[in-house]
Parts: C-alpha cells; sequence; structure tokens
C-alpha cells in the first residue's frame, strides 16, 4: 500500500506545480519540455545497463506506439497545466482521472465486450462531472467561452494515452515483463515527448519567438522528478497487486481526486462552487462504479 500512497502523492505534487509556475510567472511549455528531458534521464538512470539510449528501441514492434503516447504525453500535459492555471487543480485532476472510462468504450467497440449496466451508470456519470467540476463562476468572462473545452481535451487525450497503453499490453505480451509495467517502454515515451517539444522549441527559437529563461528549465526539471516517480510507483503498486489491477487503478484515481482537491482548496484557496463539489462527488462515484463491475 506504500506505493500507493507514494503514487498519489507524487501525482498531486506534479499537477500542483503548475500553479507555483503561474506564481512564479514560469513559462509552462518550456518547463515542461525540460520536465521530459528529466524524466528520460532518471528512468535511464534507473534502467541500468538496460538504459534506453544504450539499446536501439526503435527496432522493438510497439515503438510506434510509444510515438503516439509520447506526442499525446506532452500535449496532455500542457493541457493539464492550462487547465490547472485557468480552472484549478481539482478541475483538471478530475478530467485527467475520468479518462478511465474511454478505455472501456474503445474495448467495447474493438473486442464486442458487453458494458454492464455498472460500466454504462459509471460513464454516463463521468461525462456529467466532467462538466459539473469543470464550472467555474466569473472563469468564461476572464479566459473566454470556450474554456471549458480544456477539461475536455484532457478527458480525451489521457483517454487515449490509456487506450494505447492497454493495446500495447494486449498486443505485445512477450515474456516476463507487460509492456505496460516495464519502464523501458514508459521511458521510451517520455523520451519521445521530450524531441517533440524540443524540435518544436527549437523551431520558436529560429523565428525569434522565444528566449529560454533559466527558471523555465530549473522549475522543468524540478517538475519532472515527481512526474516520473507518480508513474514510476504507479508502476510498483501495479505489480504489488497484479491480480487485482482493474480495481487498484480506480482507487488510485480516486485517491488523486481527493488529494488533488483538497491541496487546492487548502493550499491555493481554490474555492468549490455548488456544481464543483457536485462533480467531485460524482466523480468519484464514477470511479467507483466502474471498479465495482471488476470485482
Amino acid at each position: 500500500m506504500i506505493f500507493l500512497l507514494l503514487s498519489i502523492i507524487a501525482s498531486t505534487i506534479t499537477v500542483s506545480f503548475f500553479k507555483l509556475f503561474e506564481k512564479a510567472g514560469v513559462n509552462t511549455f518550456q518547463a515542461i519540455i525540460f520536465n521530459y528531458l528529466t524524466c528520460a534521464v532518471v528512468g535511464n538512470i534507473l534502467a541500468g545497463k538496460d538504459a534506453v539510449i544504450l539499446q536501439p528501441f526503435w527496432e522493438f514492434p510497439w515503438f510506434y506506439y510509444t510515438i503516439i503516447i509520447g506526442l499525446f504525453f506532452i500535449s496532455i500535459f500542457f493541457a493539464i497545466g492550462e487547465t490547472a492555471q485557468k480552472l484549478g487543480v481539482s478541475v483538471s485532476m478530475v478530467s485527467a482521472k475520468l479518462s478511465v472510462v474511454i478505455p472501456v468504450l474503445i474495448t467495447v467497440l474493438l473486442f464486442n465486450e458487453v458494458l454492464s449496466w455498472m460500466q454504462v451508470s459509471g460513464i454516463l456519470i463521468s461525462l456529467v462531472s466532467v462538466y459539473l467540476i469543470s464550472r467555474k463562476e466569473g472563469h468564461r468572462e476572464a479566459h473566454g467561452h470556450l474554456i471549458w473545452l480544456l477539461p475536455l481535451i484532457v478527458f480525451i487525450g489521457s483517454g487515449v494515452i490509456d487506450t494505447t497503453f492497454n493495446l500495447i499490453t494486449k498486443r505485445f505480451n512477450a515474456q516476463n515483463t507487460n509492456p505496460f509495467f516495464s519502464s523501458y517502454t514508459v521511458t521510451t515515451a517520455f523520451t519521445v515527448a521530450f524531441c517533440a517539444g524540443m524540435l518544436l522549441m527549437l523551431y520558436q527559437l529560429l523565428r525569434g519567438k522565444i528566449k529560454i529563461k533559466a527558471k523555465n528549465i530549473y522549475w522543468g526539471i524540478a517538475l519532472g522528478i515527481p512526474n516520473y516517480f507518480s508513474m514510476y510507483f504507479l508502476v510498483k503498486t501495479l505489480l504489488a497487486f497484479s491480480a487485482n489491477t482493474a480495481v487498484i487503478l480506480p482507487v488510485n484515481n480516486i485517491g488523486i481526486v481527493t488529494a488533488s482537491t483538497l491541496v487546492s482548496v487548502v493550499f491555493f484557496k481554490e474555492k468549490l462552487n455548488r456544481s464543483n463539489t457536485a462533480g467531485l462527488i460524482l466523480s468519484i462515484l464514477a470511479i467507483v462504479l466502474l471498479a465495482l463491475n471488476k470485482l
């Protein structure tokens, strides 16, 4: 259970960084790029002799899937940062963690599985909760009427990442290690995310549109450490509860949603209106229904 607790703590710290970025005047996109460099470096260090950079990872059949994951990593992480800064930490985490319903829907479409009433209820409730938790009074006037698209993008994008990991799991279940649980695969995705972000940043640099500031690098490195370990400890948790991962994942998500909401209220003084409170309760209910269906 210690790994589950550490996963929740690391994930909550990660998303809280975006509020600190806002206060410190950090360029979120630049910080995210150096965050993924940090994730890749830490992953390679922990991999030891099996480090990604020492092997031709592009020869593995799952490499093309990690390209998709890596591109979504950096784009959705940026969307999570924007959501946390403009709508709040709790909104960003609810949107990301409720995306667990998307792999369920994809599984139905691709593998012709039949949904139970619990799954249908969980999916419908999750959609309502995302809408309710994203309703913030005054934010439409301050950020525009399309501000509600941010949590929707996070919701869908996070679901695509989860779905791609699931597809890797089903298709490339080789030897003794499931690719989803492999730090090698995850670190490759982190590396792809960094390369994609760096190419875009270099393009902007050459056009004279941006300047790299030292504080963006420092904050990015600081963000990368809890971000990597949020995944690392989740992997450890899934390995420890390998026989019951379908329940552990929703429990992890509930813990992150609850912890991030408490942090947003206590430390960042975010206020939850009635809609937000109802959405938070419904989000937990939706995840519970999806977990109970697997029991």
